[in-house]
């Protein structure tokens, strides 16, 4: 079969680069290379009308006459269309918790509009995939109609290549080091729900380090020579944020909107087998005993924390995130169910 994958952000020429065009687009089709198909990445302003694949992925769609037109074509010509979301960015109702809004980056009218043209670029189609059992509850509240099918994250494929970097747990333990990956500009407020307990648990343990890559606002008061900040790095190298990481961070603030998000964090954490200390959220609860520790408040981090020093605990932990996440984040495997689903719907 012929696959196409069309991005629709604003500039044609940056879409690659887009950590969410990498894992809901590249990698699983990257995956459906490997199965035996033709697949094809491009911008949906570049896309040839004239050509007709067999299904035809649209990104994170934002309604424009343009895009109306391409789907309509593509419908009247009987090629299956999908639009693909992985956030809450389609019900004006819910826009004011939005990160953007929410950490000052974005005023409420701009992202209200905003999520006026992706729901209404939603509303086009009549199959939808999502990355999240919650933001399937979402398309289906909004219509009904609609198929919808759960296509989880999973690590990048490229990643599997990889998989003997790193260092062992025994080295992890002796220099602990603390990530925290935050990918936007709209994660302070995420950050500050772990600020008390990180604070209390790198004052008692002078030997513990804290490394944030990534844009962040924030301050940890008398435990800055145990701090390290560093900028965003490409995908490409984002790999290599883990290879010293002995715990990482996935604190969010509790919203509808983090509610729908995936637990991307603790798959990328857990490929290498470093647990996640992260906020309940429902994707997260799938990685229950796979790489996701829940947190329930300042306490309960420096708990957990202190925890994990052991050596015990810490080289059991690892070794079965390790042996249990990996089959849950195959990305061949979803793609597989994902195929399926198209070919019924077809």
């Amino acid at each position: 079969m012929h696959f196409v994958f069309l991005a629709c952000n604003r500039n044609p020429d940056l879409f690659r680069r887009d950590p969410s065009w990498i894992y809901r687009c590249e990698n699983p089709g990257l995956a459906l290379e490997l199965l035996g198909h033709r697949v094809q990445f491009s911008h949906y302003r570049r896309f040839n009308p004239l050509e007709r694949p067999d299904v035809v992925v649209f990104h994170r769609p934002r309604w424009s006459l343009r895009l109306q037109a391409l789907v309509r074509w593509l419908q009247w010509r009987e090629v299956p269309v999908v639009a693909d979301f992985d956030d809450l960015v389609f019900d004006v109702s819910l826009a004011e918790f939005s990160p953007g809004v929410r950490n000052s980056q974005l005023s409420l009218e701009k992202t209200r509009q905003q999520y006026r043209l992706n729901h209404r670029a939603l509303a086009l189609f009549k199959r939808v995939t999502v990355s999240t059992v919650p933001l399937h509850e979402h398309v289906l509240a909004l219509l009904p109609s609609v198929a919808v099918h759960v296509m989880p994250n999973a690590v990048h494929w490229r990643w599997h290549a990889l998989a003997a970097e790193g260092q062992g747990v025994t080295a992890r333990l002796s220099r602990p080091l603390i990530t925290y990956l935050p990918g936007t500009r709209s994660h302070d407020r995420d950050f500050h729900c772990f600020a008390e307990g990180l604070q209390a648990f790198l004052t008692d343990h002078p030997a513990v380090r804290l490394a944030v890559t990534g844009p962040l606002t924030f301050s940890l008061p008398g435990v800055a020579g145990q701090l390290s900040v560093r900028d965003k790095l490409p995908f490409a190298r984002f790999h290599a944020c883990f290879q010293d990481a002995w715990v990482n961070l996935a604190p969010l603030e509790a919203t509808p909107f983090t509610r729908c998000k995936s637990a991307l964090k603790v798959i990328e954490a857990g490929w290498w087998g470093i647990p996640t200390l992260c906020s309940p959220i429902p994707d997260a609860a799938r990685f229950t005993g796979s790489g996701a520790l829940p947190v329930q408040d300042a306490g309960d981090l420096y708990h957990q924390l202190s925890e994990l020093l052991e050596p015990a605990c810490y080289h059991a932990l690892s070794d079965t995130i390790r042996t249990t996440i990996r089959p849950m984040v195959d990305v061949r495997l979803l793609a597989g169910e994902w195929l399926q689903w198209v070919q019924e719907k077809v």
